[in-house]
């Protein structure tokens, strides 16, 4: 399937699909929010919880998870002499990017008034006021959310057996945005959607390597000498 093909039939997953999870979840958004942090969840009051979601909320952007993370695949590429693990670098460099960039123009599109502005009765929840450069109105999709579902979408590709611990991670980014107030549910999982969608697109040719290799991540050779 040729890569046109596979942007055609990603848009035809990831509309429906937000259209149906927003009809479905985003109409608790709003009482979510107004329940604060813990959004009706006794869980998310969890010390344990609250204390890895504040980690992920300071740290897990573009800069962690497509910086760091790339370069340090570069480096043991380079190390290695594995063209496979520079490639993956590569590809976390260009679909961060991309996914940066779509989820910017998507905000700006958009103009959804964050939690705070909910609470605070200025605002509804299922209010899109439309292209706007405040902060505060900028809460659909959350960014968050789609750069770490962007990154572990292209490390499970290339390592199937990364797949469980890349969920885990991506989910608890989208988790840290909620109890955080800084998002709702369906900023959250829409995030998480696109930057999946985002992730898999640019990780064809890792597809592709990974298919001559038998469907499984190349070998790393052994370090000379």
């Amino acid at each position: 399937m040729g890569i046109k093909r596979h942007w055609i039939l990603a848009l035809k997953i990831f509309i429906p699909f937000c259209i149906v999870t927003g009809l479905l979840i985003g109409s608790y958004d709003e009482r979510a929010v107004l329940k604060i942090s813990t959004f009706g969840y006794g869980w998310f009051t969890s010390e344990r919880l609250q204390f890895i979601a504040g980690l992920l909320h300071k740290y897990a952007d573009f800069i962690i998870f497509n910086g760091i993370l790339g370069l340090c695949f570069f480096i043991a590429g380079k190390i290695r002499n594995n063209p496979f693990l520079i490639r993956i670098a590569a590809t976390l460099l260009v679909s961060g990017i991309i996914s940066g960039i779509g989820v910017q123009i998507i905000k700006f599109a958009s103009g959804r008034p964050r939690p705070p502005l909910v609470q605070r009765g200025e605002a509804h929840a299922w209010q899109f006021s439309g292209p706007t450069l405040k902060a505060k109105w900028r809460s659909y999709p959350s960014g968050h959310s789609a750069t770490a579902a962007t990154a572990c979408t292209v490390v499970a590709i290339a390592f199937p057996r990364l797949i469980p611990l890349s969920i885990l991670i991506a989910s608890l980014v989208g988790i840290s945005r909620i109890t955080y107030n800084y998002h709702y549910p369906t900023d959250v999982i829409h995030g998480l959607a696109y930057g999946c969608i985002i992730g898999y697109l640019c990780s064809w040719k890792l597809l592709k390597i990974r298919k001559r290799s038998g469907n499984k991540s190349p070998p790393i050779p052994a370090a000379n000498g």
